[in-house]
């Protein structure tokens, strides 16, 4: 066999000239489309009782139209609030260099067990001086894709107090260690 394969059939040929054929042809009779229109908006009525004109503003780039000036900038969004870690850690937490220290199974575990389970799990940890924990939940949510409940409930239970306090940040865990099943917990230094 050839490099390049085998050659279309003149059937195969046929068909192609035909959609490559239409294709140019709706290309070429395709109308441009409709410049927008500027939008004329009424101001309310000035002190002196007459109503004032606003320009009209160009509603694509927002700048009153036949004018050359800048358009309009929108405020920026804020930054992420800082996760609590540094760039190089949170870059190996994220690509799964950073093996976990310890880890946790909650699967099976009815809720209140899990939180219970969890909670014991980090204190001890942090006691231990280990700073990244493994906390696998399992995906879950077997029916109509909700996910489960521990997957869904842990993340809270880490957000709030008695947990809150020892905690730094809360990853999803990289496929490698269970991905979007688990979650890397990063404790504060025990004192």
């Amino acid at each position: 066999m050839s490099r390049r394969g085998r050659r279309p059939t003149a059937e195969e040929r046929a068909l192609w000239d035909a959609v490559a054929g239409s294709w140019n042809r709706r290309a070429e009779t395709a109308p441009p489309p409709a410049p927008p229109k500027p939008v004329s908006v009424p101001r309310p009525a000035a002190a002196s009782g007459e109503p004032a004109e606003i320009p009209r503003l160009d509603p694509v780039i927002l700048r009153p139209a036949g004018r050359s000036e800048p358009p309009v900038s929108l405020p920026r969004p804020r930054p992420a609030p800082p996760s609590g870690l540094d760039r190089a850690t949170e870059t190996r937490l994220r690509k799964g260099r950073r093996a976990p220290d310890a880890r946790i199974d909650l699967h099976g575990m009815t809720a209140l067990a899990a939180h219970r389970a969890l909670a014991a799990f980090l204190f001890e940890s942090r006691a231990a001086g280990r700073r990244c924990v493994l906390v696998i939940t399992g995906k879950g949510g077997f029916g109509e894709g909700a996910p489960g409940i521990l997957r869904r409930e842990t993340p809270f239970w880490l957000e709030t107090p008695p947990l809150s306090e020892i905690v730094v940040n809360v990853t999803p865990a990289h496929p490698r260690h269970g991905g979007g099943g688990a979650l890397y917990v990063y404790l504060k230094r025990a004192r």
